[in-house]
């Protein structure tokens, strides 16, 4: 027997958590008793918005039909995973980064990383500790289709970050056969199963979100690598299973105002595995490196000599993107032309943590809003598109009614004023 095997065995006995349905993606015969159809993840494409991909563009295979435009995903687990912010926490949201405030602070992940019941101060448990561990720093661990939810014993104190998969997701990641027959012929035509992986990264120790730009440098970084190797395994393990046209999402949800539910800083990777299509925002990028040929905008574009320019290094550009989202809206991207998060090597990324630490500081200075949303676009597996990977930080700012009725936004300040601002808050 291999080693995947018998570590897999080992789990399964050592396991006696049985997942309710749709924890950590599972659906069983058993969990699925009783349940409705509509219980189950949904992968909804608009039909106003909704155009089918010709295969050929970006190399994608001919088995099925391939869509772009707008899609929710609708998955009621989510409205069942713990709120992390007590109410005496909202107003502040754990700004306070002392010593005394992070050796006081609990949340549910400390569950599973000191590998015992953890309690509140009213003595009730937070979390009871199982979980399923894809990577510990860049260490594999369970096997990304594992169904076998277990304790762990106390993480290391030199870990920096651990990615697990996500209790709560909006996909189902593993389904028994006999019950995704069932589906298949429950399920309205127009309707689809939302397949795929969730992940969360947390670092290892605890580190309010909101205080990003104060997280040690070595633990931002070894969040990245964490999320980086755990992006590869759920790849080379779905391949394995014959997934194939895999969008990839990592991104950071920093605030409550920006969806973050949980107060210790932590990372999140959608790993869409329904194989039929991408986003009508990521189609734009893929169109617009497409039409670019062998002259990238990222490579060669003028903003490289631009007062948009807020910092440059050796392996980074970061800049105010001209068509901003939100006001303070800032665009990075590596130097070298890198399709994809999974593709940065440790040099890229321990530049990209140190100086993501002084854009925030310098954002902070200047007092943005600190709710912020951290956005990596990459080019989805198996597509060959000439796409260079990059980045976007964007700060809660409340929008209006004709900026969610097109793809449009309006903005207050002009961009090289913005960099401007910024660059002058830098240290």
């Amino acid at each position: 027997m291999n080693k995947k095997k018998t570590q897999e065995k080992k789990r399964k006995t050592q396991s006696d958590y049985i997942p309710k349905f749709m924890e950590w993606g599972i659906i069983t015969e058993r969990n699925f008793k009783g349940m409705d159809t509509y219980d189950i993840p949904i992968k909804r494409w608009d039909p106003l918005s909704t155009v089918s991909i010709k295969s050929k563009d970006f190399g994608l295979r001919e088995e099925h039909r391939r869509l772009y435009g707008h899609y929710a995903y609708i998955s009621p687990i989510r409205g069942k995973r713990p709120k992390g912010f007590k109410a005496q926490d909202k107003k502040s949201e754990l700004l306070d980064c002392s010593e005394q405030i992070l050796s006081k602070t609990k949340d549910v992940f400390m569950s599973i990383t000191e590998g015992r019941v953890i309690y509140d101060t009213d003595e009730h448990p937070i979390g009871d500790g199982y979980t399923i561990i894809i990577c510990e720093d860049n260490k594999r661990r369970d096997n990304p289709f594992s169904s076998f939810p277990h304790k762990i014993q106390k993480v290391p104190e030199n870990t920096k970050a651990l990615t697990l998969i996500n209790r709560y997701p909006a996909m189902a990641r593993i389904i028994e056969k006999d019950v995704m027959e069932t589906i298949e012929e429950s399920l309205p035509s127009h309707l689809r199963l939302a397949r795929g992986i969730n992940l969360v990264t947390i670092s290892r120790n605890f580190y309010p979100s909101m205080c990003f730009n104060l997280v040690p440098e070595e633990v931002l970084a070894g969040i990245f690598i964490s999320m980086k190797e755990s992006i590869l395994y759920c790849i080379q393990e779905a391949i394995q299973r014959d997934y194939y046209d895999i969008p990839v999402s990592p991104f950071f949800n920093i605030g409550m105002k920006v969806g973050g539910s949980q107060p210790r800083l932590h990372g999140q990777i959608y790993i869409d595995l329904s194989m039929d299509g991408h986003g009508s925002r990521l189609e734009g990028f893929l169109e617009a490196f497409k039409q670019m040929g062998d002259t990238c905008h990222l490579c060669k574009t003028s903003h490289q000599n631009s007062d948009r320019i807020i910092k440059k290094s050796e392996y980074w550009t970061f800049y105010t993107t001209g068509s901003p989202v939100r006001n303070y809206h800032i665009r990075f991207h590596p130097n070298e032309h890198i399709r994809r998060f999974s593709q940065l090597n440790i040099n890229q990324i321990s530049d990209l943590a140190h100086n993501l630490k002084i854009i925030f500081q310098a954002l902070d200075d200047i007092e943005v809003d600190k709710n912020r949303n951290i956005i990596f676009n990459c080019c989805p597996f198996h597509y060959d598109a000439n796409f260079h990977f990059f980045g976007d930080i964007i700060p809660h700012e409340v929008i209006g009614g004709a900026e969610m009725a097109d793809d449009m936004r309006v903005a207050r300040k002009l961009p090289h004023l913005t960099a401007k601002e910024i660059r002058k808050a830098i240290k």
